[in-house]
This record gives C-alpha cells, sequence and structure tokens, in this order.
C-alpha cells in the first residue's frame, strides 16, 4: 500500500519514502510510526498507544520514543522545531498537522452518535475518565469503515441542545445512538454501555464492564474497555450488524445488502448464498466502483472458491482474481482492515510470506477491535505454526465477539488435537457447529476416530463426504500447505483412514502419495 504524507509519498509495503523525486528505505520502527499515525486520519495517538501498537506493548524509554519519533519526522521531512508534518501535543501524544488524503469509504454508510459518558460516581473530579473513555470509544469505533462516527464536537451540541433520539435522527440523520456511564470506587470501576436505535428508540444491548483499576493500571483498562465497547457493539458479529439490515430504506442501498449477505454467508458456509454473492457483487460493484467493503467481500467470496471449492469453476484461475479485488479494496480505501486481511489470505495461498506479514500487519494496525481481523489473521498464523501468535489473537476475538462463526474455534482445536487431548479438540470444534460445511464435518470425524468411537466417526464421514463428495481426492491438494504442521497432517490422515477415507497423502513429505 502507498499513502501521501506531506509531500512525501511512503509504501508501507516497500517499506519506502520517497520525495523530490529521491527514495530511502524506512526502518521497520519508523515505517510503524507513520502507520500508525496515517491510520488515525489527522486524530491524535497517545504515546501509549503508539508504544502498544510499534513495538507491542515492550517497555520504551522516552528517550527511545523521542529518538524513534525524530526518525519518523526525518523520513517525511519534517523536523522537532518545525513539526510541519508530525506535531507533538505536550504530555498526551502525537498526529499529523492534517489528515492524509482519503478517498470516503463508503457512499452509504450508518450514522453513530457516542454521547459524551456521565460520570455517576461521588467524586466529580473522575469526570476526566468518562471523557477519556468518550475520546477512546469514537477512536475505535472510527476504525469500523463501514460506519459514519460523528466527531466529538457534534455529539456535545446534541447533549447541548438536549436532543431525543427522534431529533438526532431528524438533524444529524444518526442511526444509533452510544450511550455510557462511569462509576469509580476505591480501585474499581464500573462502566455501562448502552446501544439504541434512533428509529424507534429501542435498545439493541447493554454491556456492563467491572475492572480493577488502580491509578497505575486506570489508562489501560480505560482502553481495554473501548476496544470491547468498540468491536462487541460494531464489530461484524455485534449488535449493530445484527440489526441493520432491517434499516436499509430502499434499492439504492444494494451493495449495504450484499455486504451484510457476506457475513451471513461467512458465519454459515451456505454455498447457495456464496452463488448468488459471486454472480451479484460484480454487477453492484460496476455501480459503485469505489466500494471498500463490497471489494473485500468479493475477494473473500473469490477466495472460498479457490481454498474450500465451494462452487468451484473448473478452468478458472480464482486466486490471481480474488488478490486484484482485495487490492482494489484497498485503493478505495487505505484504512480498511479487512480489506488488509483479504489481501494477506490470499499471499498466503500463494505461498507469499513476506508479503502476507506485511498485509497482516497492517490489517491488525488498523483495527485491533475487528473480531473477523484477529480470527483470519489468527488461523493464518495457526496455517504457519505460529500457535501463540494464533491463540492470543482467537482469545482476543472471541472476548470481543462472545457471538461468532464456528471456524473461530478451529486454531484451538488444531492445539488441543497437538496435545493429545482430543476430548477437548472435540468440545471445542462442536462449540459452534457449521453443519454443511466439509471442514468442520472432516474434524469431528478426525477426533472421533481418534478418540476410538468409530461407529460415530463413520456415521459423520457420510455427512461429510455429502457435504463434499470430492473430499477425499481434494483435501490432498489443501494438506500441502500445512507443512508447517506435519504432525497434525499425519494425526489427521491416520484417523481418516481409520473409517474408509481414502487419502492418498504421505504426510511425512506433505506430498500426494505415490500411487
Amino acid at each position: 500500500m502507498k499513502a501521501r504524507i506531506a509531500d512525501t509519498e511512503v509504501d508501507f509495503d516497500q517499506m519506502t519514502a520517497t520525495r523530490d523525486g529521491t527514495e530511502h528505505r524506512l526502518t521497520r520502527q519508523t515505517l510503524g510510526i507513520l502507520s500508525v499515525l496515517h491510520g488515525a486520519c489527522g486524530g491524535l495517538v497517545s504515546k501509549d498507544q503508539l508504544i502498544n501498537q510499534v513495538w507491542h506493548g515492550r517497555i520504551v524509554t522516552d528517550a527511545t520514543l523521542s529518538t524513534a519519533i525524530k526518525e519518523a519526522r526525518r523520513a517525511v521531512g519534517d523536523s522537532g522545531s518545525e513539526q510541519r508534518v508530525i506535531k507533538t501535543v505536550h504530555g498526551v501524544g502525537f498526529q499529523l498537522t492534517a489528515a492524509p488524503d482519503v478517498k470516503s469509504p463508503e457512499v452509504n454508510q450508518l450514522c453513530i452518535a457516542v454521547l459524551p459518558f456521565r460520570n455517576i460516581g461521588s467524586n466529580p473530579e473522575d469526570q476526566f475518565i468518562s471523557d477519556g473513555l468518550t475520546d477512546e470509544l469514537l477512536m475505535n469505533l472510527s476504525r469500523f469503515r463501514d460506519l459514519k462516527v460523528l466527531a466529538r464536537n457534534t455529539t456535545e451540541s446534541i447533549r447541548v441542545d438536549g436532543l431525543d433520539h427522534a431529533g438526532m435522527s431528524a438533524r444529524y440523520a444518526v442511526d444509533y445512538a452510544i450511550e455510557g456511564s462511569v462509576r469509580r470506587a476505591a480501585d474499581r470501576l464500573r462502566v455501562t454501555v448502552q446501544l439504541t436505535s434512533t428509529l424507534d428508540g429501542t435498545i439493541l444491548i447493554t454491556e456492563q464492564f467491572d475492572r480493577e483499576a488502580t491509578p497505575a493500571s486506570l489508562f489501560d483498562v480505560q482502553d481495554q474497555i473501548a476496544a470491547l465497547c468498540a468491536g462487541r457493539l460494531a464489530g461484524p458479529h455485534g449488535a449493530i450488524a445484527a440489526s441493520a439490515v432491517r434499516r436499509i430504506p430502499d434499492q439504492d442501498w444494494t451493495m449495504f445488502q450484499l455486504v451484510a449477505q457476506f457475513r451471513e454467508f461467512y458465519r454459515i458456509y451456505d454455498p447457495d448464498l456464496h452463488a448468488h454473492l459471486r454472480d451479484a457483487l460484480p454487477t453492484a460493484l460496476a455501480e459503485t466502483p469505489d466500494s471498500a467493503d463490497g471489494w473485500a467481500a468479493y475477494a473473500v467470496v473469490l477466495l472460498e472458491e479457490h481454498r474450500y471449492h465451494v462452487n468451484e469453476r473448473p478452468g478458472i484461475e480464482v486466486l490471481p482474481l480474488a488478490t486484484d479485488a482485495a487490492e482494489r479494496a484497498i485503493a478505495a480505501d487505505p484504512q480498511h482492515a479487512f480489506a488488509y486481511v483479504a489481501l494477506a489470505m490470499c499471499r498466503l495461498f500463494a505461498l507469499d510470506i513476506v508479503g502476507f506479514d506485511a498485509a497482516a500487519s497492517r490489517a491488525l494496525s488498523l483495527n485491533p477491535s475487528d473480531s473477523d481481523v484477529l480470527s483470519e489473521v489468527g488461523h493464518c498464523y495457526a496455517f504457519l505454526a505460529r500457535e501463540d501468535e494464533a491463540i492470543r489473537l482467537l482469545d482476543k476475538a472471541m472476548d470481543i465477539s462472545p457471538v461468532h462463526p464456528g471456524w473461530y474455534h478451529f486454531a484451538k482445536t488444531w492445539r488441543y488435537a497437538r496435545l493429545g487431548m482430543y476430548d477437548a479438540a472435540l468440545l471445542e470444534i462442536q462449540a459452534v457447529p457449521t453443519p454443511g460445511f466439509y471442514w468442520y464435518h472432516a474434524h469431528v470425524v478426525w477426533l472421533q476416530a481418534a478418540l476410538g468411537d468409530l461407529d460415530a466417526a463413520r456415521v459423520e464421514a457420510e455427512t461429510l463426504l455429502r457435504a463434499f463428495p470430492a473430499f477425499e481426492t481434494n483435501v490432498v491438494q489443501e494438506l500441502q500447505l500445512w507443512q508447517a504442521n506435519a504432525d497434525l497432517v499425519q494425526d489427521a490422515v491416520s484417523n481418516w483412514r481409520k473409517v474408509g477415507l481414502l487419502i492418498e497423502f504421505d504426510a511425512a513429505t506433505g506430498r500426494p502419495a505415490d500411487p
């Protein structure tokens, strides 16, 4: 991805900065700082946020941070005295002096108003906590590119004018209002958040968070709660997504409908819905070519045809088409995290691991509150046997989104199987069943056979072959991508063979078995 920061063009994939025709190489640290500041679109980035996203929470001294900011300024032709591009907000953080020139993400967007959180504790001086949570939630929600989030000064006006939900809808076209309260007592913090539809005043969800919050940990806790709130309210499986389809006003929102249907497909893997999306999305994209959501959805629909053989068309190479769609999604909106996830997955299946890492890292930095972003990157890490990284992301994804698709559980299933804990593995894969998705049934067959329940495994194998009659042939090609997990492949193949599945695969070499 390329982006212009002031008069410098930064290539985040090639790790270069070009100004006045001269190209300079960037360190990963400098690139990370510029990426975070660019992703904030001119908004303020605190020191803690910068350290968490660039140094991944490692302890960083003020001197180290100062040196790193100096290098980032030098990369874009700035200096500490001029602060023409990167401004220091003393005691708080940093921001670009002008928001990057990026395209508006979507023509049709739902509008969210985050009303200022109320301090209902006994100490009026705790108002700073409420204000901080409001700001953090605004920042996290703005990362969901399919939503329009009203600025803080607008919601302050809503509060001052005393607008009710109908008034917000009439004056600012607000679809959903988020209200919250904060109560602090000693070293405990209780935050209550409520999402309301302005259409009819219905409360869609109420979340409450109780956390220990000492003076030293208060800001970290505040950040964690804001990220959880954003993910649970605005995430792909959150309350807004669940209710939004009912609000679609007319046929001008065709793309919105298709993206909502894509999210449904992503949960249930229905082949008929996949076929509908594959046919309908190109037509809709011809009419709305700047829809990053639409291009990202189309990229993944094509990728599912490639990696899971859903409605596979003989003779058509869909991986290049999927990659092109992902790149067009990024071109439409360079801040779209899921577009980078789509590109990361395409690069992984093209065995471009360096390219995968670059796209995956960018996705995680753009929206760490999107559970699908976390889970997809986590599973890609699991394919590469980066198990600890994978489980960390998946645990966070399921914490953010308690309602989620069954495929969120695959990588944790693999960890239990690797440890020989087949009972736990079977419970994990069956936590959210995905009937009809052949890999769900393949896992159940594998684990039931490993537990010695061969009768149940044979019945499940029949279900597997009804869902995907060509499983025994096509799985050989898929398993070649699992060379980093040779132990799991060997275990799965041996247990599939116990119930009569003819898998001609040599797990020792990672290649099809000799005839």
